[in-house]
């Protein structure tokens, strides 16, 4: 399993040389949120802790459904290289936080995403995949063509392929984002109708050796440098 992973990580590195991967990276933190809205109104009045790690936007993202345990959520900072989302890392230390940070949540872990595609920054409501990835490269190639097919068909959704970097178990994240819950339930409904897009969206299981989660999740940016 080491070489497998191996290889594959040179795979996605030598095929980087060919395929466009826009700048920016993502920080998550995953917590168990003790009261999820009274969470995430302390964090839009106390902007503090963003201002410190000099991020350009952060938000939230609640799981909807598929949720692992209660108050199952992540705070998300935008940054414009991995070089600033790893530097803030060393100004902001979410395990020592004390107060009411300390009070309101029990944090899980923390990552770092690299965003393999362009992706339009417009929180909504969001069905998440964690995968395992036989190809990365190609599958990002093969969601490009999805996203463009599903916006022709009159859709407005955005899709993001993610890798993340120094995550501890973390895999691949695919995110698909609408704008309301139904507008996503829309694009499933299609889905299953035998959309013209259906066929794109099949063709890219091939590049996927192992769905690790399927969850939805309602996100929201809380802070603008």
């Amino acid at each position: 399993m080491k070489i497998l992973k191996s290889i594959t990580a040179m795979m996605l590195i030598l095929s980087m040389n060919t395929f466009a991967v826009p700048e920016g990276a993502f920080t998550t933190l995953h917590v168990k949120a003790k009261n999820v809205d009274k969470y995430i109104e302390m964090m839009k009045d106390n902007q503090a802790p963003f201002e410190a790690i000099g991020s350009d936007v952060a938000g939230v993202c609640v799981t909807k459904t598929g949720n692992q345990y209660p108050g199952e959520m992540f705070v998300w900072n935008a940054f414009p290289s991995v070089e600033k989302a790893m530097e803030a890392t060393d100004l902001y230390d979410p395990m020592k936080a004390s107060g009411a940070y300390k009070k309101m949540r029990n944090v899980k872990y923390s990552s770092t995403f690299k965003p393999l595609k362009e992706f339009k920054l417009q929180p909504g409501y969001e069905r998440l995949w964690r995968l395992n990835l036989n190809d990365p490269m190609a599958y990002t190639q093969k969601i490009v063509e999805l996203e463009e097919a599903i916006r022709a068909a009159g859709h407005d959704m955005n899709i993001g392929v993610f890798q993340p970097l120094g995550g501890g178990t973390e895999v691949f994240h695919v995110r698909a984002v609408s704008q309301t819950a139904g507008d996503l339930g829309k694009v499933i409904d299609e889905y299953y109708a035998g959309g013209s897009w259906a066929s794109i969206w099949n063709e890219s299981a091939q590049y996927v050796d192992e769905i690790v989660s399927d969850t939805i999740e309602h996100c929201q940016i809380i802070y603008t440098k």
